[in-house]
């Protein structure tokens, strides 16, 4: 493509002249010149004030909301506390972490007031969280999943005293307790109250423990009596540490900055404006910083925030009951959902299915050539009855994050919701707010939109696996070059914790933060995720490989669930655990014949031979659309019946593969299917 075509085509993001190098590509910036990176928000810079804006807006609104179970499972519709009352509890718990002498400084060389957090979403989490922001301190938070190994470094590496918890972790705490590694930490406050039981158990470890409740109480007779001045942090102190969760080695704690959200949040919230009557339903884990973005959007604009009951299984009950408008979602959880509704079309047959591709073609037509979103047909006959059943009949926008979206899928959803569907990018060390799609460009997926105006992008050559900021091609399609995207601006972290070298590695002298993904400016100044830098081999015919992008691709099949390709630089081919997807799998086998293989246990259905020619069909079928090259197509697959997870060590909280502990876990397997392959015929 010709740069007079490129010019004549509307550009969702502007290149800054003469800011190429030879080793990177032109800046860009958002395609409004008018936009320019913030440091605050309609008046606030830190998060403390940004909840406050929010009671001021809507004092008497809905602000945090749950619902209460009975013994038989039952649930009650949300019951919602207002911005004012959970002022209150925010300053009250405050009072009494002061009083009761539960955040202490710490005993480092740059002493920080610090509180962990350890438990699933809860209105506990958010208040304890505001609480530690009146005392000018940050918050420590670790996912529920972790287990004591994870949760004792953490709690060595700050020396935090005071965990937040419910029961649930108590025992775990406990264990990091007994090691004796983490002398610092000395209470453990239970959200959900202190039973005989939990006593027992924390005297037992050394611990103290007291309920929620009491620091509140306590919190609460101090301003009562004598009152309790705040010490409100500001722009540049530490929020909270973001550990990531690696897939290999010890997590790293990326210190991020209230004016790192903030600018994040500014940056965004022009956007895709909210409003105090948007709904939101917290599930994504808040120790991840995408639910943290998205959650203070909502509280600065006075909107309110409903939390899932904690169980995954439960989660579409709970979005019924929340209708929520606004939806930040994983591809995890939307792929599920995508992939159920296709096998329930497919089971359902005749004319139902007939009538359900036919809407799907029309709207997806009109979606493509004109960005047109609703359809008075379709929508009433067909989509308006699952939006209705999977509690999305409200939604206004659904902005997916965390890992690429397919064109599909994204599609799909687009036109099944009738509503704006955009995709985020960034990651923990920039806040999580790198770029976002457009709400007025829904005619075109499978990208993350232009820079969102706090921060600029350029494209960095890679030359070891052929990407160049002067390249105009990418598989046959026209682009503006391709590379390491580079991120820089006020959102960018202030480093790792106490990990210096790892901070160098990371963002350089420039004060460019580089990211490990690759990715292409497209025709219209949009940014595609392509690849990445990391997680890449070499096979031994020195080919360069980067699984991930593969296994994205592999998972597209509704018969996989779960995937892990592997290969090194001693073998020709690449391998791959998949995991099938026990309910797609079992249809198919029905429907063509296998009735008794069909009613078998899932591990006799892996065994199969014909369920596995069918996957690799599949998985060659998928690479073909995709373009991969051969020698990017697994070679030998193994079917597995366990499912990848956090408790089986194979996934972590941020549901991302543990490579190396794959590799361990299925080594003879691996070993086998190598062993399985023909060696390839000489040349010589």
């Amino acid at each position: 493509m010709t740069k007079n075509e490129t010019s004549s085509r509307h550009q969702w993001s502007v290149v800054v002249p003469q800011t190429s190098t030879k080793d990177h590509g032109d800046i860009r910036r958002f395609g409004d010149p008018t936009r320019h990176p913030e440091l605050g928000f309609e008046g606030c810079r830190t998060l403390y004030e940004a909840f406050r804006r929010g009671q001021q807006l809507n004092p008497l609104g809905a602000c945090l909301g749950f619902r209460a179970s009975s013994t038989n499972g039952m649930a009650t519709p949300y019951i919602y506390s207002s911005y004012t009352e959970i002022l209150a509890r925010v300053n009250a718990f405050a009072a009494g972490l002061d009083t009761l002498n539960l955040v202490p400084p710490t005993q480092e060389k740059e002493s920080m007031t610090l509180i962990g957090l350890y438990m699933k979403n809860c209105m506990e989490w958010f208040i304890a969280e505001q609480a530690i922001f009146c005392v000018s301190g940050a918050t420590v938070p670790f996912y529920d999943t972790l287990g004591p190994e994870s949760v004792e470094f953490i709690l060595k590496q700050t020396s935090t005293k005071t965990v937040v918890a419910t029961r649930s972790e108590l025992e775990r705490l406990c264990t990091v307790k007994k090691s004796g590694k983490c002398p610092f930490f000395e209470v453990v406050v239970l959200a959900d109250g202190v039973t005989t039981d939990a006593t027992k158990m924390a005297k037992q470890a050394g611990l103290q423990i007291m309920s929620f409740a009491k620091v509140e109480a306590v919190g609460a007779q101090r301003i009562a009596t004598e009152g309790h001045k705040h010490r409100p942090p500001c722009g540049k102190d530490v929020f909270t540490f973001c550990y990531t969760s690696g897939t290999t080695g010890d997590p790293k704690g990326a210190l991020l900055t209230h004016e790192n959200l903030i600018s994040a949040i500014a940056g965004v919230t022009n956007v895709f404006p909210l409003e105090t009557t948007d709904r939101h339903l917290s599930y994504l884990p808040l120790a991840h910083i995408f639910e943290r973005v998205i959650m203070c959007q909502i509280y600065v604009q006075g909107a309110s925030i409903a939390f899932f009951r904690g169980d995954p299984l439960l989660l579409i009950e709970d979005m019924q009951a929340c209708r929520p408008t606004i939806l930040p979602a994983a591809p995890r959880v939307l792929n599920k959902i995508y992939d159920k509704i296709q096998v329930g079309i497919a089971t359902a047959g005749g004319m139902k299915k007939k009538l359900f591709d036919a809407a799907v073609a029309a709207k997806t037509r009109n979606l493509i050539a004109k960005g047109q979103l609703k359809h008075g047909f379709y929508d009433k006959l067909i989509f308006s009855k699952i939006k209705k059943g999977l509690g999305m009949d409200c939604l206004r926008m659904m902005v997916s994050g965390s890992a690429p979206l397919s064109k599909t899928v994204m599609n799909f959803y687009r036109i099944m919701l009738g509503c704006p569907v955009i995709e985020g990018y960034g990651q923990t060390e920039g806040s999580a707010a790198t770029c976002v799609s457009m709400l007025d460009d829904m005619s075109t997926a499978g990208h993350v939109g232009p820079p969102q105006p706090a921060v600029e992008i350029v494209l960095a050559d890679v030359p070891d696996m052929g990407y160049l900021h002067t390249d105009t091609s990418h598989k046959g399609q026209p682009c503006q070059g391709r590379g390491e995207i580079w991120v820089r601006g006020p959102t960018v972290f202030k480093g790792y914790y106490k990990q210096p070298e790892k901070t160098t590695e990371t963002v350089d002298k420039e004060g460019w933060l580089h990211s490990g993904d690759i990715g292409l400016w497209t025709v219209d100044g949009n940014l595609q995720i392509i690849d990445r830098k990391k997680n890449i081999f070499k096979l031994s015919q020195g080919e360069y490989v980067a699984p991930e992008k593969i296994e994205n691709i592999v998972i597209q099949s509704l018969l996989v669930g779960q995937a892990f390709v592997h290969g090194d630089s001693l073998q020709t081919y690449l391998v791959a655990i998949i995991v099938p997807d026990e309910e797609a799998v079992r249809r198919v086998l029905e429907e063509s014949g296998e009735s008794a293989l069909a009613k078998a246990s899932f591990a006799e259905i892996c065994q199969s031979e014909k369920l596995k020619k069918v996957i690799e069909g599949e998985i060659i079928r998928l690479g073909k659309v995709n373009g991969l090259h051969g020698f990017e197509i697994p070679g030998a697959l193994h079917l597995s019946e366990e499912l990848f997870s956090v408790e089986n060590d194979l996934l972590t909280p941020t549901f991302k593969l543990k490579r190396h502990q794959a590799r361990i876990k299925y080594d003879r397997v691996i070993e086998e299917m190598y062993a399985s392959l023909a060696k390839p015929i000489s040349k010589l």
